[in-house]
């Protein structure tokens, strides 16, 4: 059984790795991670990030109002990737 744990850790430390890299690799070629706006089909917003990763607590769930979702980011210093 230790095997088998062995390998799973190995295997998480490998992915870890590999993400790492990644984000390095988009960080020196200029991509910068910003804030997506999307309207639902019932008409409310949501946010995400262009690239990947979880958003602030404060943004996640369904919004009324895209202008509150930009005084959040503003607020924290966050950059949005063009408005709907």
């Amino acid at each position: 059984m230790s095997e088998a744990v062995d390998r799973v850790m190995a295997k998480a430390l490998k992915q870890k790795q590999e993400s790492k890299e990644r984000k390095e690799e988009r960080e020196l070629a200029g991509e910068v991670n910003k804030l997506v706006i999307e309207v639902q089909p019932t008409g409310l917003y949501s946010v995400r990030y262009s690239l990947s990763g979880p958003v602030p607590d404060e943004l996640k769930g369904l919004f009324t109002r895209k202008e509150r979702i930009v005084a959040i980011a503003d607020r924290r210093g966050l950059t949005i990737q063009g408005t709907v």
